[in-house]
């Protein structure tokens, strides 16, 4: 009787586990709905307009994969305390009391990622991605102090703890209460039931398939596929995007991923014959520049301007007298250079697209951890460093972000310099959060210029901006031209007062950037100095990219040109053509080295090409590669989605055409050769001569 009376207690101990992870799963679902909803109300663009069916199914796909976050989180708990009951009844019992420890764990870490994706929805158009890592790789303190800065961090904290406290009390509600006795079969029932019920739910489905992250595409406007994934569940697919792009062993998988076995199968989807080894590829990845007189007879100093958060979709709102948005860099852009408008980011984020135009990579961070030790052929800079330029990257912010200073000088930087070198020479520079003001950047960069050309150096002068980013601060020396963000209209995705701070830092931002281009036209350097300025990725916070139809707002930015005409060798630029980051190291190697070895990457912007594409890195439709040209567009190149044009917005197509699907052959093809390539070069593999 009283092996029998241990029994029943152990199982009582079961039972009350049993239902208290059923009771805080449903507890845990019902707050992820409830914040899908706020999402929605809140979030949604003002011109969302979809069937009542496609938000109900959002909605319903989205409380799927919370079933699934919830039991995965839960169940394996009650697996092991299902395997302990055998043991002696103090096992069980000491179980069952960490279980409240556990379920404490578990809530605060679901409501913290669900309040996170929020806030993150709001500032990054889209729920949390692999950038949500910029935490730990990023200044980390400088991130913190933003968020402390920009968010209601202690409101929060206490809304998290209440959340947290109430869902807990919710679960333990009448857990004294006497229970009938269960005999030994029912009680057997009643685990197999709920285990496999807990296994099911795991799986989202108890048929042949799990629930995955294609199910996610509920509709063609990427909002409503957005709100399906929760905070936990963005979370997790981030981690696994984050994963994907770490490097293994095998210079092929990236290959094998967008649909081609061999490099020599990709090249052949390019029309390149006559290639049956990986050698013979990957000495086809080298081109020469053309013959350029006048970089014979003076080599040009080459400028290259990586802006901030520098979109191209703000620049639709630009008016000179009511809205100014570019300041003195007005007549460059306008008139004197030459702007490309259909241009987008090779990443987004300021890290990734700072590695595409550097070094062509699909892969990112490349030059972080162990493979940052690698030189890669692809380096944007070692054409002129193989040239004797004297080659410099500046920035106004830390010149340790992100390791630049170790990582860049190995892949042909002779110096990196960051705020301290600037400072030094200007002992009144001021700033904010992130470094100094980019006005300070500039006139370094300019002092920089007219010393190496007084000596008869060349130099090439890589800059990084920070100052039109969170917290959005200008110095109080600036006093800003007109601006009125009520222009923005519905596009409008933040409140007044912020968006009126973030159009101060981008026009300030811009402005600089005039100024400095104004000041080497007067010091004479203009008409042997190239130059060429594009933005990180696109203006956060400001504007909303609601749906596949702003694809190419999404990742849109600037790309704005000067070549002297000496330079130009009869060229004209093709300001029509679509066009990516990938483009600008290309003509700039075109029109400043003679007759130079460079790397297979983009194109000449001043020489027409038949068939021109935007390709990139950028992740979108679950998964990387995304081109966009005049016959339509292609997201996730591995799986592809389709869009066609229609009245100047871009359309869901499932029947593309025969000249997009070409296109989006070749993309997969050159994005499959670039990650072999640099694969290849990163684990430092040799392959086998044969196919």
């Amino acid at each position: 009787m009283q092996n029998d009376s241990r029994t029943r207690t152990r199982w009582q101990h079961w039972r009350e586990m049993n239902r208290q992870l059923w009771r805080l799963g449903l507890i845990g679902v019902v707050t992820l709905t409830l914040m899908r909803l706020a999402l929605w109300q809140l979030e949604a663009p003002p011109s969302l307009d979809v069937p009542t069916g496609e938000i109900v199914s959002a909605f319903w796909m989205g409380l799927r994969f919370d079933a699934k976050i919830m039991a995965t989180l839960l169940g394996p708990w009650l697996l092991l305390g299902t395997v302990l009951l055998p043991l002696p009844r103090i096992v069980i019992a000491t179980w069952r009391r960490l279980w409240l420890v556990w379920t404490i764990v578990i809530m605060v870490l679901v409501n913290l990622l669900a309040l996170i994706n929020h806030f993150y929805f709001s500032f990054y158009q889209g729920p949390i991605n692999a950038l949500i890592f910029g935490l730990f790789e990023d200044d980390t303190q400088a991130v913190l102090r933003t968020i402390w800065s920009d968010y209601p961090v202690l409101p929060l904290l206490v809304v998290l703890i209440g959340m947290t406290g109430t869902q807990v009390a919710l679960m333990r509600r009448g857990q004294r209460r006497q229970r009938r006795r269960l005999g030994w079969r029912w009680a057997s029932v009643l685990a197999v039931v709920s285990l496999v019920a807990l296994v099911g739910l795991g799986r989202g489905s108890l048929g042949a398939f799990p629930l995955r992250e294609m199910h996610m595409a509920v509709s063609s406007n990427a909002f409503v596929n957005d709100l399906v994934p929760s905070g936990p569940q963005a979370f997790y697919l981030a981690w696994g995007e984050r994963e994907v792009s770490q490097i293994d062993d095998d210079p092929r998988s990236g290959l094998k991923r967008y649909g081609f076995a061999t490099p020599m199968q990709a090249a052949s989807a390019l029309g390149w014959s006559g290639l049956d080894t990986p050698q013979a590829v990957s000495d086809r990845m080298t081109e020469k520049t053309p013959a350029v007189a006048a970089a014979e007879r003076r080599p040009p100093h080459v400028v290259v301007s990586l802006m901030e958060s520098w979109g191209r979709p703000p620049l639709d709102f630009d008016d000179p007298e009511h809205n100014d948005l570019l300041g003195r860099l007005r007549p460059w852009l306008e008139k004197r250079a030459d702007y490309f408008p259909h241009a987008l980011s090779s990443g987004n984020g300021t890290h990734p697209s700072l590695e595409g135009l550097l070094f062509d990579t699909p892969i990112t961070p490349l030059t972080q951890g162990r493979y940052g030790y690698r030189q890669y052929s692809t380096s944007a800079v070692a054409p002129y460093e193989r040239e004797g330029y004297h080659t410099v990257f500046l920035t106004s912010g830390s010149a340790h972000w992100r390791n630049l200073d170790g990582a860049l000088k190995r892949q042909g930087f002779d110096e990196v310099l960051g705020e301290n070198a600037i400072r030094e020479r200007f002992p009144e520079a001021s700033g904010s959060t992130w470094g100094l003001y980019d006005e300070w950047m500039f006139r370094y960069g300019e002092a920089l210029l007219k010393e190496a050309d007084a000596k008869g150096e060349k130099v090439l002068l890589v800059m990084l901006s920070i100052t039109n980013h969170p917290p959005y601060e200008i110095p109080e020396s600036y006093t800003p031209a007109p601006l009125d963000v009520s222009r923005l209209g519905d596009t409008l995705a933040a409140s007044s007062e912020l968006g009126a701070s973030i159009l101060e830092t981008y026009q300030y931002a811009n402005d600089s950037m005039g100024g400095f281009l104004d000041d080497l036209e007067g010091a004479g350097l203009m008409d042997h100095t190239l130059f060429a300025a594009t933005g990180d990725h696109n203006t956060r916070s400001l504007m909303s990219y609601p749906d596949s139809r702003d694809l190419f707002d999404q990742f849109g930015v600037p790309i704005l040109m000067w070549v002297p005409p000496a330079y130009r060798e009869g060229g004209k630029a093709q300001i029509d053509d679509w066009t990516s980051h990938r483009d600008i190291f290309p003509t700039l190697w075109a029109h400043s080295l003679s007759n130079a070895q460079v790397p297979w990457v983009g194109r000449d912007l001043y020489t027409p090409e038949a068939s021109s594409m935007a390709l990139t890195f950028n992740y979108q439709d679950g998964g990387e590669g995304v081109m966009v040209s005049k016959a339509g567009a292609v997201a996730n190149l591995a799986h592809p989605t389709y869009y066609r044009w229609s009245n100047g917005l871009l359309q869901a197509e499932t029947a593309p055409s025969e000249a997009l699907s070409e296109q989006a052959r070749r993309a997969r093809a050159r994005v499959g050769l670039e990650d072999w390539r640099i694969r290849r070069e990163a684990v430092a593999t040799k392959e086998s001569p044969k196919p």
